[in-house]
């Protein structure tokens, strides 16, 4: 269920778009209604209107709102100075951040992509420089890593993979992993906190060359 308990004094845009990020990330943008992100913003449907005319302004500020410093983070990480490992660890740094602070939007990414992925990448690349991929020049940096013997050899799609796969997988699966291993919330909260440094530490013993 979406948090309807938001107050009703002074409605903001920011108030706006947590529950509309929430309604998204629930329903997706084909099944959310600007009345259930009205509701979930505890104002009425004229008010949201006011502030943003239709859904499709209101997504798209969401959108943004969500990738904008991420993605810019990412170009910096990826396209700076320091090893696959170095960056990598900026990385999960930067991406747990995001993902505790907002951890339905994994959700709402799956969503979307599933919806329409061209428009999705689109959108995306409009937060880099020029609309360029951070990631093509990493990729290629673990490709001379390896051959320089600095690191493991293996295809750097898995391995891009799997680095993406331990970061995302908890928060699209928590219900079911807080059940499988009898974790309440504030237990998850901290594990997902603690992450970043748990991952950076199996990636090194994974990857590094002995």
């Amino acid at each position: 269920m979406v948090n309807t308990s938001i107050s009703t004094d002074s409605p903001s845009p920011d108030r706006i778009l947590e529950a509309a990020r929430q309604v998204f990330a629930r329903d997706g943008f084909l099944g959310a209604r600007m009345q259930d992100i009205a509701d979930a913003a505890g104002l009425n449907k004229a008010l949201l209107h006011y502030y943003f005319k239709n859904k499709e302004q209101l997504f798209e500020r969401v959108f943004q709102d969500a990738f904008r410093e991420f993605m810019q983070k990412l170009q910096l990480i990826f396209t700076g100075t320091g090893s696959v490992i170095e960056k990598t660890e900026a990385y999960l740094d930067a991406h747990l951040d995001l993902l505790n602070r907002k951890p339905d939007l994994p959700l709402f990414v799956i969503n979307e992509v599933n919806r329409d992925p061209d428009a999705f990448f689109v959108a995306l690349m409009h937060n880099v420089p020029q609309g360029k991929s951070p990631f093509q020049g990493f990729m290629q940096q673990i490709v001379d890593e390896m051959q320089e013997g600095k690191i493991r050899r293996m295809d750097p799609r898995a391995f891009w993979f799997n680095v993406m796969g331990m970061t995302v997988f908890p928060f699209l699966a928590r219900p079911m992993l807080q059940r499988f291993t009898e974790t309440d919330d504030g237990h998850f909260g901290l594990l997902m906190r603690e992450r970043a440094q748990h991952l950076k530490e199996f990636i090194r013993f994974a990857i590094e060359q002995p």
